[in-house]
């Protein structure tokens, strides 16, 4: 089974309604924090789906290192640094390469405040193609279910030149795909081919071309290659989010397609179903 909960619809700018990105992704009962933009922690303490607060983060994706999808990394460590938190399990912290610089700028920035008092910090740097078991059954094994990188168009002047999309497979083989901030590019039409569940940013509006990011007719573009089973639009600016999207979409590609708001919850079960927010 694979559940995303959307933390975060929006972009940068946030309205009342599609704030900072953000996702709480379950896949086959292990829970991950993904690309937790400003604000992410205390969407997810209000939303139930952690109701033990930062202990139940142990796992932390990044697609790439733009502030709108980093935001909340500062207040998760500044949070571990207390001696409330209980949990001794590490943290994982997942992304592509630069993150290590980014925690090193912001350690000479904050010093000790962001080392937490009770967890270790593990700290990987991922490329396109590199897996992420996500259920660990004990040291050295792993189930089925994992998160796999590929390689997106977003360009990025610092900190990483590589940025990366999700795909999340369960143990049933379901696959989940999160687009992350991108164009459209042939790694993504790949990732998405076939999956059944695309998240996928849908930034502007498509009198609007930003490079790195999609507009409607973009996005039908590429549901039409890649066929996926069910859509979900996120990453709305304001002006994107204003409108009805679904139909603009629907003009290049039949299949069915959503309009995410903050606290959406999908689902991969039998069958699929959207819970409600």
């Amino acid at each position: 089974m694979i559940r995303i909960r959307i933390l975060g619809a929006g972009g940068a700018v946030p309205t009342p309604t599609h704030t900072p990105a953000a996702y709480w992704v379950t896949v086959d009962g292990i829970s991950l924090l993904m690309d937790p933009g400003p604000g992410a922690l205390v969407r997810l303490v209000r939303s139930g789906d952690a109701p033990g607060g930062v202990d139940e983060i142990h796992t932390v994706l990044f697609s790439h290192l733009h502030p709108d999808h980093t935001g909340d990394l500062v207040a998760l460590l500044f949070a571990l640094h207390s001696p409330l938190p209980e949990c001794e399990a590490p943290l994982r912290l997942f992304g592509p390469p630069g993150l290590s610089s980014l925690l090193g700028r912001l350690g000479d920035l904050y010093g000790s405040w962001l080392v937490p008092r009770k967890r270790a910090l593990e700290v990987t740097e991922v490329r396109p193609g590199d897996r992420v078991p996500l259920n660990i059954r004990a040291a050295g094994d792993h189930g089925p279910a994992h998160a796999e990188a590929f390689a997106v168009d977003h360009p990025q002047d610092r900190l990483s030149e590589v940025q990366l999309g999700w795909r999340f497979v369960d143990g049933a083989g379901q696959v989940a795909v999160y687009s992350g901030d991108t164009g459209d590019c042939p790694t993504l039409r790949h990732a998405a081919a076939g999956c059944d569940l695309l998240v996928i940013e849908c930034s502007t509006t498509d009198d609007w071309d930003v490079p790195g990011h999609l507009n409607p007719a973009q996005v039908g573009a590429v549901c039409a290659a890649a066929r996926p089973r069910r859509v979900v639009l996120t990453h709305q600016y304001p002006n994107a989010a204003a409108l009805d999207l679904p139909p603009l979409v629907g003009r290049h590609f039949t299949g069915p397609v959503e309009q995410a708001r903050d606290g959406d919850v999908y689902l991969l079960s039998a069958p699929p179903r959207k819970e409600p927010a």
